[in-house]
């Protein structure tokens, strides 16, 4: 009888991970095995917007070839595959703290080497760039900011006070305050944190393009736990929605990155 009960208990925690695993994970497993190191990468971003929790327990990729649940590691190493290793490294970093691969001599292994990231990571950071270098816009019709050129400081004869206008390309403190919030916004989302980026991306946005992007990471951020809960959650759903058309209204010739977004959004957003 005990046996029998073990066994059941078993059956039923297989049968709730591959419930809880989106198909997309054993697409991208699949992939990563044949070394088709960019499908995997987009295959393993759905998985993680599907259900972002790393779980001890088999999917199915085929056969009777099963895999640990685990998105971000397989996910990490397709970035690092790539040579994406700040990409690589946060995955990799998100996946030890769900502690489910460190606790697994395979996936230790790997994880420890950062899969050749590890190296990159010792480097000396760069100097981070001033907020009016940062491109805001993610899609494909965007252009960077560039930062005006200083001048040299001469002496000039006195002259009647005037109101301050902003140099070209110079956004002024309300922009860079909102374009610093949306960042903030888009780290939450990629963490996984998509509450966060909810709360963030809902701001007030004087600034089309921030105001664009932020109605997308909403978007993507509400599709990821519309997913998460089982489609189940119509309110949910009818807020993604809302913000795809925002977007839309915003820029009407944007494209979700692919390399941030997951197909089923990218697809859900061009539908619109």
């Amino acid at each position: 009888m005990k046996r029998a009960a073990l066994l059941i208990c078993i059956a039923a925690v297989a049968l709730s991970v591959r419930a809880q695993a989106p198909p997309s994970f054993a697409k991208g497993v699949l992939a990563f095995e044949k070394k088709e190191w960019a499908s995997a990468e987009s295959f393993l971003r759905d998985a993680v917007a599907g259900n972002p929790r790393e779980v001890d327990g088999t999917v199915r990729i085929s056969g009777e070839w099963f895999e640990t649940y685990i998105p971000h590691y397989f996910l990490a190493r397709a970035l690092a595959k790539q040579g994406k290793c700040d990409e690589a490294l946060r995955e990799f970093a998100e996946s030890e703290r769900q502690g489910v691969t460190p606790a697994i001599a395979d996936f230790a292994r790997h994880l420890a080497s950062r899969d050749g990231c590890a190296k990159s990571a010792a480097k000396p950071a760069k100097p981070a760039k001033v907020i009016t270098e940062v491109e805001v816009p993610f899609d494909e019709d965007a252009a960077p900011v560039k930062p005006a050129k200083p001048k040299p400081v001469v002496s000039t004869p006195a002259v009647p006070a005037q109101s301050a206008t902003p140099k070209p390309n110079q956004p002024d403190l309300r922009v860079r305050v909102e374009r610093s919030v949306l960042s903030d916004a888009v780290t939450a989302y990629l963490a996984g944190r998509y509450d966060e980026t909810v709360r963030l991306a809902s701001a007030t946005f004087t600034d089309s393009a921030a105001a664009a992007q932020a109605a997308l990471f909403r978007a993507a951020a509400r599709y990821a736990q519309y997913r998460i809960g089982g489609e189940k959650d119509a309110a949910l759903r009818g807020a993604m929605l809302s913000d795809i058309r925002r977007y839309r209204e915003l820029r009407p010739n944007g494209r979700p990155d692919a390399r941030i977004f997951p197909p089923g959004f990218i697809a859900l957003t061009e539908s619109r």
